[in-house]
């Protein structure tokens, strides 16, 4: 898939969910479902996991489930009034709570109104718009760094007051780690009415980071973990989406089962390849000019994004574990770069000494040095040397600092 591709629905999530495109963790989701038939769900759940599981999504959902008017399978219908109120955030009873610039907020007893200028909330409902359409899509707003206490206080505000209908009243609080960082107060501010809220009211904090919050935030929700996004599911889905194999088993693996994270790596996959063959190119060429050129486009990536860098140096992690896989087994079974077998077979037969392992280690080694503001030209000449001598079968000794000292 080229640059401009995008990713589209899948069929492995469920057509009958507000969001269709969410991929639903069955097991949480039928924990969640038979507490509320039993009508003993908690009044707060603690969502989270790594980064790109589906934990918004899963909030949204189950949102929607409490209020929808014709419920289906014990599944939200997506359809009913209040099913698309709460999938684009118009829904009276389900508050939205997340990190916000301070705006125009002189003190902690202004309105959070205060909180968005023109500009902020102009942001603010492109991402809603987006998170409508794409449920792993983040909210994350310019200068947003905490979740202010006047959001808290103007909660409390709300739930003095009725719901609509006698509905259930959800809160969402989104990177509910911010509650603590970089001061606790709007943690402490929700203490009171999170061990007692009013009835029908439930909370639902999501966060990536649970060890940040007050452990007198964690110790009144119940727990609900999501692990990463296996890797046969997501590459399952890349694939129906229109992914190349090869491309969305190699960008799968180096989201770590982040969905996000996935569909921007596959939508520029075509890049990202182009980079890596060139860095293989310089790994087994002794062509200074490749190796500066190489150089070259890994300082381009550092400054750009260097979380590019570092999808670049997994990549190649990749390709090396492959060679490493088909020199000790003979099998393709397991290779990743598929499309690649003829060239791996040949590196494989011509390099019979290689120590494939130690390459790995180079390349992982010099990612770390460079992360850490090591000199990047001489870390990645350093590195092709030593892959080099790895190729040829020679023993790597790291550098120790008593090979300087005087005897």
């Amino acid at each position: 898939m080229g640059k401009s591709a995008k990713i589209k629905p899948s069929n492995l999530a469920n057509p009958l969910m507000i969001s269709s495109d969410l991929l639903i963790n069955n097991k949480n989701w039928n924990r969640l479902v038979r507490s509320w038939s039993s009508e003993k769900l908690p009044h707060a759940l603690l969502f989270h996991g790594p980064e790109g599981a589906g934990k918004e999504g899963h909030a949204l959902e189950l949102a929607a489930l409490l209020n929808c008017t014709a419920i289906t399978n014990k599944e939200p219908c997506g359809s009913c009034p209040s099913c698309k109120k709460t999938r684009s955030f118009q829904h009276e009873n389900v508050k939205l709570i997340l990190p916000l610039p301070r705006g125009n907020i002189k003190s902690s007893d202004d309105s959070i109104v205060k909180a968005f200028t023109n500009s902020t909330l102009k942001e603010y409902w492109e991402l809603l718009k987006q998170k409508e359409n794409e449920p792993y899509s983040p909210i994350r707003l310019t200068g947003a760094n905490t979740i202010l206490i006047n959001s808290i206080r103007d909660l409390k505000h709300d739930l003095a007051l009725s719901t609509v209908n006698n509905e259930w009243r959800i809160i969402l609080i989104f990177q509910a780690e911010k509650l603590c960082l970089p001061s606790p107060e709007a943690a402490h501010s929700l203490l009171k009415v999170l061990e007692e809220p009013p009835e029908k009211t439930l909370f639902i904090l999501v966060s990536s980071q649970p060890g940040a919050i007050l452990d007198t935030i964690r110790s009144r929700c119940q727990s609900v973990y999501f692990p990463p996004i296996s890797v046969q599911v997501l590459q399952e889905r890349l694939v129906q989406s229109g992914a190349d194999p090869v491309q969305a088993a190699v960008m799968v693996r180096i989201s770590g089962g982040n969905v996000r994270l996935s569909q921007e790596l596959i939508e520029n996959s075509t890049d990202l390849m182009e980079k890596l063959y060139l860095l293989l190119n310089a790994c087994f060429s002794s062509d200074p000019s490749i190796w500066n050129k190489c150089i070259d486009t890994i300082a381009r990536l550092k400054t750009k994004d260097i979380s590019q860098m570092e999808q670049l140096f997994r990549c190649a992690v990749l390709f090396f574990r492959d060679l490493l896989y088909y020199s000790a087994t003979g099998s393709d079974d397991e290779i990743i770069f598929k499309n690649k077998m003829s060239k791996i077979d040949k590196l494989s037969k011509s390099y019979s000494e290689a120590d494939w392992h130690s390459c790995i280690q180079h390349i992982e080694n010099t990612q770390n040095y460079i992360s850490r503001n090591g000199y990047l030209p001489l870390q990645i000449i350093c590195m092709i040397l030593d892959i080099q001598k790895s190729l040829r079968g020679e023993i790597y000794e790291p550098f120790r600092l008593s090979d300087w000292t005087p005897v």
